[in-house]
C-alpha cells in the first residue's frame, strides 16, 4: 500500500525535529567545567545583594537633597546621617571615572567630618558636574 503525501511529510517533519534535537544536544555536551572561563584574579565580583550597583537608593538621595539645600546645616545632617551616607557611596560603583572620584572624596569628606569639604563636593553634585541616577 502506497503512503499518503500526508503522512510522508508527517513523517519528515518528525525526521528533522529529530536531527535538530540531535544537533542542539551535541552542541552542549561540548560545554564542561573545565572550558567555562573563569575571572582573572583581582577582578570585581558582584557584592552579596547579588547586584552591582551604579546608582544610589532613595534614602542616600534624600539625604544629599537635604545637604544640596539653600541654607542647609551641613555638620548636623552629616552627624545624623555619617554611617548610612558612608556605607551607601561605599557600595556604589559608578562606571564613570569622575563619579568615582567625586564618590571618594565624599565619603573621605564624610568619614572626617569635614563640612566644608562634604559641601564643596555637594555643589559639584548641585551644579550637575555629577550625575548619580537614582535606582
Amino acid at each position: 500500500m502506497a503512503e499518503s503525501p500526508r503522512s510522508t511529510g508527517t513523517r519528515l517533519a518528525g525526521v528533522a525535529l529529530l536531527a535538530l534535537l540531535a544537533f542542539v544536544a551535541s552542541a552542549c555536551s561540548g560545554v564542561t567545567a573545565s572550558n567555562v572561563p573563569t575571572l582573572p584574579a583581582g577582578a570585581p565580583t558582584l557584592p552579596p545583594s547579588g547586584l552591582a550597583s551604579a546608582c544610589l537608593d532613595a534614602n542616600t538621595m534624600t539625604i544629599l537633597d537635604q545637604l544640596k539645600a539653600t541654607g542647609a546645616d551641613v555638620p548636623t545632617i552629616l552627624a545624623a546621617n555619617k554611617d548610612k551616607l558612608v556605607a551607601s557611596l561605599t557600595a556604589m560603583q559608578p562606571a564613570d571615572p569622575a563619579v568615582t572620584t567625586w564618590r571618594d572624596a565624599l565619603v573621605s569628606a564624610t568619614q572626617s567630618g569635614d563640612a566644608n569639604a562634604v559641601a564643596a563636593q555637594v555643589a559639584m553634585l548641585s551644579s550637575g558636574q555629577v550625575t548619580i541616577p537614582p535606582c
